[in-house]
């Protein structure tokens, strides 16, 4: 593959930018931008996990609040919303210390990664949907990943407290290091990189 679709390619623009913000640790604008310098060669297997989970439905309501703002995170939200028809979908049903509710109650959409809108395997670029009063499991994984919020939010890391970095604000989770995540009163909305 040598080009990829317009909508893909404004995706991948508009997430490069948030996640060089100040706002991110150091070491997350570091591993996302590798994931963006991969990004500039488009490469695509066609390959599409087109399942939706219940969580999909919890979408256009993520991004209902940020969808009309004249603002970086706005224009995040139309884009993934121009992308839902050809996204990947993929949830998790294992680790410890989730809500009862998690497994139909989160679901990851996958942009450039496997079985994304543009599947291939040396870097992953997406986002996560958690309906409210969700708690997503502890988890690792030998990726080094970046994560971008788009609504309010908390992350935990290790056995730390967990904290909200605000809109726009991020975290950096170094490889195999136990990390999750929770929803509030209203759905969650991250963008998340990794390298592979």
């Amino acid at each position: 593959m040598t080009t990829r679709p317009e909508d893909v390619q404004a995706f991948i623009r508009i997430a490069e930018a948030l996640f060089q913000s100040q706002k991110l640790p150091e070491a997350g604008r570091a591993v996302a931008a590798q994931v963006f310098a991969r990004l500039q060669t488009p490469s695509d297997d066609g390959v599409r996990h087109s399942t939706r989970y219940p969580a999909c439905e919890w979408l256009d309501a993520a991004l209902a609040s940020i969808a009309e703002d004249d603002t970086p995170y706005g224009a995040a939200a139309r884009a993934i919303k121009l992308l839902e028809p050809a996204l990947g979908w993929s949830r998790r049903t294992s680790g410890a210390n989730g809500s009862e509710n998690y497994i139909d109650g989160h679901v990851h959409g996958m942009i450039c990664g496997p079985g994304g809108a543009e599947s291939r395997y040396d870097v992953q670029l997406g986002f996560s949907i958690m309906s409210p009063h969700v708690r997503y499991p502890d988890h690792s994984h030998p990726p080094e990943e970046a994560y971008v919020l788009l609504t309010d939010g908390e992350f935990r890391q290790k056995d730390g407290e967990w904290f909200n970095p605000g809109i726009g604000g991020g975290i950096h989770n170094a490889p195999s290091s136990l990390h999750a995540m929770r929803s509030g009163s209203a759905p969650f909305l991250a963008i998340w990189c990794l390298l592979t």
